[in-house]
């Protein structure tokens, strides 16, 4: 008969029954058996064995079957060994009672050789796939069933252990999927996951047949890229999966889309670890424009990460100790060179490092959910200064001030209510205060967008839409949302007098607008060349250092 090597305890207090048993089970081909009279002696033996089964009898001394099978589900290390009940005839209400409790199996004495073989085959059998299942939750995403963390740093420390030994160039991806929050929050986590999985689906279509794929986030995936023959190789993999996983996914017959963040870190200075390769490959994909693309991890990011964990707490107290203030940059007629109005630009005063520009702790803000209490000072502040130049008889009253507002700030459920609170406690026309939004505001959440533009429009507030021409679907957003100014990106601007196509770009641009009712500001202008060329375009506004650096009111 075939041996087995699973250890088996058998606790039984009466000498010639366990006697009995042991020769049985070794007959059976059992070989490694331990033996123990009553149950404190099986608890003691399974804390310091490697215990595979248990044939426990129901009634022993000191501590009786029950009392060591309650003890044993209450450890963690004891309770998925697997327990088969010993038990007389007339003790079966206590068998069933143990079954309860969670033995797998009980049999009645006295024993039948095969059908004790039998019980504790499939007793073993039940352990070995509870085994597999745990190690299979343990290596893989329950909600999608992709490999998960854990099992792609396993992977990734096999390889980088292996490229010490055989050297070779591989990169890891951190893929950050847009849109998830959005489809999580409003259609609940299985659509979420369905979202998941359809990406992942696009993404293993474009990748070589051995790399690695894990859920190691929420929306990330983790990829593994062996044997490149250059970084470019890796380069050219992330801008394809960037470019690529943006296409429509079609759940519950709505449409998603979503941009694509992805940062690449290259085992070139060999890393030692897995989990600093795969933050470092996070950190370059934090540091990608929410509109999408690839960054590779050098030291420039992580100082950046650095500089980003010391400012947050700094950032607090700056909201707490009013160390914010504003700068207002003049939009000027571009016809006879008069203001019409600012636009509004947060700048932080730090005590220390002296003036912080928005491009350094903006993302921070939204990323630590600060961005809501910071962009309502921005309003409310914005408000109190326009109500002090009103007051001022020698000043236009009738200028715009423009403020940003930032995607997380828009579709804030009280969003609304900060703009009437301002506007109330200021005093201010609603017509006298324009916001500004970027494509990233518009990406997610197109009904609740549509219903803030239509409440600030029916308030009187105006709206603009910034960095024109600078996201994927321009277009579609003008289509959609009824903004009443449109401003050109300044990439599009600058140097448009010796540019054609910019030329070409900004002209049909304007005419559009001007179809659709809107009007026309030009960023980032520079020359004297550059506002005579947008004067022939019919450009209405413009802004840039040509006209005035942002400087405090």
């Amino acid at each position: 008969m075939e041996k087995s090597e699973e250890a088996i305890l058998v606790a039984e207090d009466v000498r010639s029954s366990r006697h009995a048993l042991v020769s049985m089970l070794k007959k059976q081909g059992f070989s490694s058996i331990y033996e123990v009279e009553n149950g404190q002696q099986a608890l003691d033996m399974l804390r310091s064995q490697s215990i595979d089964l248990v044939l426990l009898d129901i009634m022993m001394p000191e501590v009786d079957g029950l009392g060591v099978l309650k003890s044993m589900k209450a450890d963690a290390g004891l309770r998925l060994v697997p327990v088969i009940m010993i038990t007389a005839i007339d003790d079966m209400d206590s068998a069933v009672k143990c079954i309860e409790m969670g033995a797998e199996d009980y049999l009645i004495k006295p024993f039948n050789p095969v059908m004790l073989r039998a019980r504790i085959t499939a007793s073993l059998e039940k352990k070995r796939l509870r085994e597999i299942e745990k190690e299979y939750l343990r290596m893989y995403d329950s909600a999608t069933g992709l490999p998960n963390r854990r099992y792609f740093a396993q992977r990734l420390n096999e390889q980088l252990h292996r490229s010490q030994r055989h050297p070779s160039l591989f990169a890891v991806l951190a893929v950050r999927i847009g849109k998830y929050p959005a489809i999580f929050e409003t259609l609940g986590r299985k659509t979420g996951d369905r979202y998941i999985l359809e990406r992942a689906g696009q993404l293993r279509k474009i990748l070589p047949n051995d790399a690695v794929i894990a859920r190691t986030g929420e929306q990330t995936f983790g990829v593994i890229l062996f044997d490149l023959p250059s970084p470019a190789a890796g380069n050219a993999a992330a801008k394809n999966i960037s470019e690529t996983l943006v296409s429509p996914v079609y759940l519950e017959e709505r449409e998603f889309t979503g941009n694509i963040q992805v940062g690449v870190a290259y085992n070139d200075p060999p890393y030692s670890n897995a989990e600093t390769m795969l933050r470092d490959a996070g950190l370059a994909a934090g540091q990608v424009d929410i509109r999408g693309g690839f960054k590779i991890f050098d030291d420039t990011i992580h100082q950046a990460a650095m500089r980003r964990l010391e400012l947050e707490p700094a950032l607090r107290q700056a909201l707490e100790n009013n160390q914010l203030i504003m700068h207002y940059q003049p939009i000027v007629s571009l016809e006879n060179g008069k203001i019409k109005g600012y636009e509004a630009l947060v700048r932080w005063q730090h005590p220390e490092k002296g003036i912080i520009m928005p491009d350094e702790f903006i993302r921070l803000a939204e990323e630590t959910g600060l961005i809501i209490p910071l962009g309502a000072w921005v309003i409310h502040e914005v408000c109190r200064q326009v109500a002090s130049w009103q007051k001022d008889k020698s000043r236009d009253n009738h200028l715009t001030i423009s403020v940003n507002v930032s995607a997380h700030q828009f579709t804030e459920p009280a969003f609304l209510s900060v703009i009437q609170s301002a506007l109330q406690k200021s005093g201010v026309q609603s017509t006298c205060i324009s916001l500004e939004l970027t494509e990233t505001a518009l990406i997610n959440n197109s009904q609740q967008v549509t219903e803030v533009l239509d409440e600030l429009r029916r308030i009187k507030v105006r709206t603009s839409l910034d960095d024109f021409g600078t996201g994927y679907c321009s277009l579609n957003y003008l289509h959609r949302y009824p903004f009443d100014t449109l401003k050109i990106d300044q990439s599009f601007v600058r140097h448009i007098d010796s540019n054609p196509r910019n030329q070409a770009i900004v002209n049909s641009t304007i005419e559009l607008a001007h179809r659709l009712g809107m009007q026309v500001v030009a960023e980032g202008i520079e020359t004297e060349a550059e506002v005579e060329t947008l004067k022939q375009l019919n450009c209405e506004y413009g802004q840039g250092w040509f006209y005035g650096q942002p400087a405090l009111s």
